[in-house]
C-alpha cells in the first residue's frame, strides 16, 4: 500500500470515528431533552392525580393520553364511555396497544411510544412517536452527511496526499535514474517545508558528491600526469642498463643512482603527501592551550635542523589548538618559503600565526589557487616538490577547526597565515 493511500485511510478513519462521536453525542441529548420534556408533562398529570382532580382534567394535558384506574387488580381505562370489563387492558382491542403497567411507579417511565406514571391506584399513560421519530430522522440524516463526509475526506485526503509527496516521488524517481545512469542530477526546489528542506539537502549532497567525484577524477588526472615523469626517467635508465649496463661500470653506477634517486622523490614526493592527504580528517581532533614563544622556538629550531638557516621569530601570548597540526603547517608554509622564496620569518600572536617570506610577486589568480592539490607556479616547475604541501596545510587546517591563508606583503613577498575559528 503506497504512503499517500495509507495517509487517506488514516484521515479518513480519524474523521470517520470523530463524526460517529459526535453523532452519538448530539443523538444523545436531543432523545435526553424530548423525553426530558416529556416527563415534565408527566410530573404535572401527578401532580394533578395528587390533588383528586378529574380524569377530563388529566386528558387535557395532551390528545393521545389515556386515564387508567385499578378495579380489582386490573387496570382499567377511566375516560372510556361505556364503562364496562372489556375496557381493560387485558381484554379491550383498543386497549390492547397500552403497554405494561408498572405494578410499583414513582416516577414517570417510557415504554416503546408510550409516556406515564403512577400514583396510587390511578395511572396517566400518553402515546408521543415523535422523539422516536426525531431520533429516527437525525440517524437517517447523520447517516448520509456520514457517508458524504466519508467519501469527502478520503478523496480531499488523497489528493493532498498526493500532491504533497509529489516531490517525494519525484526524488525517488531521480534517485533511480541516478542509480541506473550514473548521472547525477538534482531534484526542482518548489515547497517551503519539511520536504522542500528535504530536496534541498539531497541536491546539497548531490553537489558535494559531484564536487567530490569532480576532484577525484582531477586528481587521478594529476597523478598520472605528476608521476609521468619519474616513470619515463626510470624507463630510460632501465633501457640504458639493458643496453650497456653489462659492459660499462659507468653506465650501471649512473643508472643505478637515478633509479634510486627517482624512486626517492616519488615516494618522499609525491606518494607519502598523497598517504598523508588520504588519511587526513579520519582522526579525533584535539586541542591545549600552546605557549607561542615555545611554539615558534620548536618550529625554528626544527628548520635549523634541517636546512642549517635561522629563522627570526617574534611571538607572544598563547593559543588553544592543536599543537601538531599547527606545528605541521607552520613547517609546510617554511619548507615552502625555503623552497621558492627567501628569507622566512614567524611572527605568532593569539588572533593570527603568520610565517613571511621575499618571493616573487604573485597575481590574485595565483595565489587563490596555491592551496589546490599539485598546483605549481611555472617558475617552480623545475623544482623538486609534487605540490601537495600546501594543499595538506589546508587539509589539516580544515580538520582541526583553523583557516589558512595567503596574501601579498606591502613590501614584496607573501604572507600565509594561520587563524583560528
Amino acid at each position: 500500500m503506497k504512503l499517500r493511500t495509507k495517509l487517506a485511510l488514516s484521515v479518513t478513519l480519524f474523521t470517520t470515528l470523530l463524526l460517529l462521536l459526535s453523532f452519538l453525542v448530539v443523538t444523545y441529548v436531543v432523545r435526553d431533552h424530548l423525553i426530558e420534556s416529556r416527563f415534565t408533562q408527566l410530573e404535572q398529570a401527578e401532580e394533578l392525580m395528587e390533588d383528586d382532580s378529574t380524569t377530563r382534567a388529566l386528558l387535557t394535558l395532551h390528545e393521545d393520553s389515556v386515564v387508567l384506574s385499578r378495579s380489582d387488580g386490573r387496570w382499567v381505562i377511566a375516560n372510556d364511555e361505556e364503562e364496562d370489563d372489556s375496557a381493560t387492558i387485558n381484554g379491550d382491542v383498543r386497549a390492547r396497544d397500552l403497554p405494561g403497567i408498572p405494578t410499583t411507579r414513582d416516577e414517570p417511565f417510557k415504554s416503546g411510544d408510550w409516556f406515564g406514571v403512577v400514583h396510587q391506584d390511578q395511572a396517566y399513560l400518553f402515546e408521543d412517536d415523535t422523539v422516536d421519530d426525531t431520533v429516527s430522522t437525525l440517524i437517517f440524516a447523520f447517516s448520509i452527511v456520514l457517508i458524504a463526509a466519508v467519501i469527502i475526506a478520503f478523496l480531499s485526503s488523497f489528493f493532498i496526499a498526493y500532491q504533497t509527496l509529489r516531490p517525494l516521488r519525484q526524488l525517488g524517481q531521480t534517485m533511480e535514474r541516478i542509480s541506473d545512469s550514473g548521472t547525477l542530477e538534482t531534484v526542482p526546489e518548489q515547497q517551503n517545508d519539511e520536504i522542500g528542506q528535504l530536496g534541498k539537502v539531497f541536491n546539497r549532497m548531490i553537489g558535494r558528491v559531484d564536487q567530490t567525484m569532480e576532484q577525484q577524477r582531477q586528481f587521478v588526472a594529476d597523478v598520472s600526469h605528476e608521476m609521468k615523469t619519474p616513470l619515463t626517467v626510470i624507463e630510460g635508465y632501465a633501457k640504458l642498463l639493458k643496453r650497456w649496463g653489462k659492459t660499462n661500470p659507468d653506465v650501471l653506477e649512473e643508472s643505478i643512482s637515478n633509479i634510486l634517486n627517482e624512486t626517492h622523490t616519488m615516494r618522499s614526493g609525491l606518494i607519502e603527501p598523497m598517504l598523508e592527504l588520504s588519511r587526513l580528517g579520519y582522526g579525533e581532533t584535539t586541542t591545549e592551550t600552546i605557549d607561542l614563544k615555545q611554539l615558534g622556538a620548536e618550529v625554528a629550531d626544527r628548520m635549523h635542523h634541517a636546512y642549517a638557516i635561522t629563522i627570526p621569530v617574534d611571538a607572544t601570548g598563547t593559543v588553544t589548538a592543536n599543537h601538531e597540526a599547527l606545528v605541521r603547517i607552520l613547517t609546510i608554509f617554511i619548507d615552502n618559503a625555503i623552497k621558492y622564496a627567501k628569507d622566512p620569518e614567524i611572527r605568532l600572536r593569539p588572533d593570527r600565526l603568520e610565517v613571511l617570506d621575499r618571493g616573487t610577486h604573485l597575481s590574485d589568480a595565483q595565489r587563490a589557487r596555491l592551496f589546490d592539490r599539485f598546483y605549481r607556479l611555472d617558475e617552480a616547475r623545475d623544482r623538486s616538490g609534487s605540490g601537495l604541501g600546501l594543499s595538506i596545510a589546508a587539509a589539516l587546517a580544515e580538520h582541526h577547526q583553523l583557516s589558512v591563508g595567503s596574501e601579498a606583503r606591502p613590501d614584496g613577498g607573501s604572507c600565509f597565515y594561520i587563524t583560528c575559528r
